[in-house]
């Protein structure tokens, strides 16, 4: 009998730590998906062509779930990645950008606090105005040589940042 409890105690406490774990689920794109696991922290983006542009970071689909989000991954197919998808992710520690993505949106990544790990796409032609602005424990970077040209912003406020690697095509840097 106390076997039996216990096994019964124990099936409760372990179904009570992932109750609030869901997974949800829609569109970023005309050809575009997202799924967020809130239980991994992980936002998986599939799909082909481009990312939707988003006019304020309140309007992204995934706006109110954002403090689960650890990790995002984007499946090779995706051409590029919004403006403003991922800003105020604060809890977002590392991106791999596959190399079917030429282009990233202004802001994408802006204020993602915890970020301290990104893979550029080796097929990037330049990094958009304030696109990692106050990623604050960004601490290195690698631009591919694909990457022509780092507009304003781009890195401001990435207080922790001590490396930064310059592809051999980067002809021109804007400020800050």
């Amino acid at each position: 009998m106390t076997k039996k409890l216990s096994l019964l105690f124990l099936i409760c406490i372990l179904s009570a730590l992932n109750i609030n774990a869901e997974v949800y689920e829609g569109s970023c794109g005309a050809n575009v998906r997202y799924s967020l696991d809130t239980s991994t922290g992980v936002l998986n983006i599939t799909g082909t062509g481009a990312m939707t542009n988003y006019s304020s970071s309140s309007s992204v689909p995934w706006d109110s779930y954002r403090s689960y989000i650890k990790t995002v991954e984007i499946s090779d197919g995706l051409s590029s990645i919004g403006e403003k998808a991922f800003r105020y992710c604060s809890n977002i520690i590392s991106v791999i950008i596959p190399n079917s993505v030429t282009g990233i949106g202004r802001y994408a990544f802006a204020d993602c606090t915890s970020l301290t790990s990104v893979k550029i796409s080796d097929n990037l032609t330049s990094i958009e105005q304030s696109t990692f602005e106050s990623c604050s424990s960004l601490t290195s970077i690698t631009v591919p040589n694909s990457v022509t040209s780092i507009i304003k912003y781009a890195f401001r406020r990435c207080t922790s940042l001590t490396s930064v690697v310059l592809g051999n095509n980067v002809t021109s840097i804007g400020n800050d």
